[in-house]
């Protein structure tokens, strides 16, 4: 039988200490756009979005603090990443944007913020006009979360984007994270989480 000493040593090494560090990339600079779309034209905006430069702010992350940086490949959270972090970094899909397309198919003009919530009340509907539905990012969530928890690191910065960040905290969360995020996270702002 083991000695008690032994036991909690045994317990106490298997427990496991991580910080995360989380931004979301810098604002983007985008054309002004009609404040009525119709599904095309939202459409093309969202695209013109993702491949739109970023105005950076003063943020710095001290990579002494940090093991290693993992970043969004999209190209807004690439550049962020690399304005902020002078360490290594990881570009990866697995933390991208959900995507958001149209979520209907129609020539009359509507608000933006009429496509962005219908949009995204469509992704956790998992209808078939979002590219991407609820279950695929949890798991991609998933796969990420085991990929940081195996890499042999403690403390990871991450650069990814507003709406992901909500429903990465949330998976977080249910892992026995601590921490906290505005409701609309900032652009560049670092949030922390441990466990």
């Amino acid at each position: 039988m083991p000695h008690l000493y032994e036991t909690c040593f045994v317990t106490y090494k298997q427990k496991v200490f991580m910080k995360i560090g989380l931004v979301r990339h810098f604002k983007v600079i985008t054309p002004k756009i009609n404040k009525k779309l119709n599904s095309s034209e939202f459409n093309n905006v969202m695209k013109t979005y993702d491949h739109s430069p970023v105005r950076a702010n003063n943020t710095k992350i001290n990579s002494r603090e940090w093991d290693i940086c993992y970043a969004s490949s999209l190209m807004r959270a690439a550049e962020t990443a690399k304005s902020i972090y002078d360490g290594e970094i990881i570009l990866t899909d697995l933390i991208i944007e959900v995507p958001l397309t149209a979520f209907l198919k129609t020539n009359i003009p509507l608000p933006n913020i009429v496509w962005h919530v219908g949009g995204r009340i469509a992704w956790f509907f998992s209808c078939r006009s979002q590219i991407e539905n609820i279950s695929s990012t949890k798991q991609r969530i998933n796969d990420f979360v085991k990929m940081i928890e195996e890499s042999g690191y403690e403390n990871i910065s991450i650069v990814s984007h507003g709406f992901f960040m909500k429903v990465f905290i949330r998976q977080l969360k249910k892992r026995g994270f601590v921490g906290a995020i505005d409701f609309a996270p900032k652009n560049g702002k670092l949030y922390l989480f441990e466990k």
